[in-house]
């Protein structure tokens, strides 16, 4: 039983087809069924079954699966770190949708510079998913706005932001200060995403006032907001750092509640079992040059 066993049935079972895991392994498909049967002959037991034109798995291969799983991850980790003290291997980064369009572009781009051999592999999400993929080990680290939701993570604030509520330039509200929430009733609120940090803070922020954002627009581009926003199809709360072009071109125009606290801070995040590469910790402190 081999790294190579566990790794062709762990990418079976994703799959969910022989023919699927040997593509993605550049194996062929002869020899990802012999690695399998091996296993199976290993164990004295079948891990799947063919069903039809596919195969099934089996009681004993849903058993395996956490813990084959679990060691390949391990593995990979390893290795991951011991190529990273060479500054040749790969870093996985993750970020928020927000984070990722307006900040890491500009540090990707100063890093890649630095470590031209360091392979970047970048991902940008919403923040739960981003999380999520930090917790399951696909990504080294991430970039994410609002809070964590795992005792699992370390989080350090790294930047502050706050939101902005905005309308069109030709809005009744435009420029307004200190407008009253309950004025805002029969706005249509064009709104990211649920999971997104931007919507949970403003839901949250709003929620302690007693009023519950219905939007009639949802999107994971914020854009696509500013766009619909620009051309007077709703209101939206969005991120001050992806604003300022339009504010300063007034494409849109912004406008204050009172009482309402829409700050808010960039978190770097990781796992607390994350071995912190001398890479990694160069870009930590990267991060340290962008605060204020």
């Amino acid at each position: 039983m081999t790294l190579k066993h566990i790794r062709i049935f762990v990418t079976v079972y994703q799959e969910e087809s022989i023919t699927r895991a040997a593509e993605k392994l550049h194996m062929t498909q002869p020899a990802t069924s012999l690695a399998i049967r091996e296993m199976e002959e290993y164990y004295h037991t079948k891990l799947f079954e063919r069903s039809g034109r596919g195969i099934r798995v089996t009681s004993a291969g849903t058993r395996l699966y956490p813990s084959a799983a679990r060691l390949l991850s391990l593995y990979d980790e390893m290795d991951a770190e011991m190529k990273n003290w060479d500054t040749s291997g790969k870093l996985r980064i993750g970020s928020s949708i927000s984070i990722g369009s307006c900040i890491l572009p500009q540090l990707i781009n100063r890093f890649s510079k630095k470590y031209p051999e360091l392979e970047l592999y970048v991902k940008v999400d919403s923040s739960d998913v981003i999380e999520q993929n930090i917790l399951e080990n696909h990504l080294d680290f991430a970039l994410i706005e609002g809070s964590v939701h795992s005792e699992k993570l370390n989080s350090s604030v790294f930047l502050d932001d706050e939101l902005v509520p905005v309308c069109s330039r030709f809005h009744p509200l435009a420029g307004a200060e200190d407008i009253e929430l309950d004025s805002l009733k029969k706005e249509h609120f064009l709104m990211r995403e649920p999971n997104s940090g931007t919507r949970q803070l403003a839901d949250s922020s709003f929620a302690l006032k007693n009023f519950q954002i219905k939007p009639t627009w949802e999107s994971t581009s914020t854009a696509a907001l500013i766009n619909a926003v620009s051309i007077g199809l709703g209101i939206s709360i969005l991120p001050k750092r992806m604003l300022e072009k339009q504010l300063r071109m007034h494409q849109i125009a912004s406008f204050t509640i009172r009482d309402l606290d829409l700050k808010r801070h960039y978190s770097l995040i990781y796992h607390e079992n994350k071995f912190v590469s001398p890479t990694m910790q160069e870009f930590f402190d990267m991060l340290e040059d962008i605060k204020g």
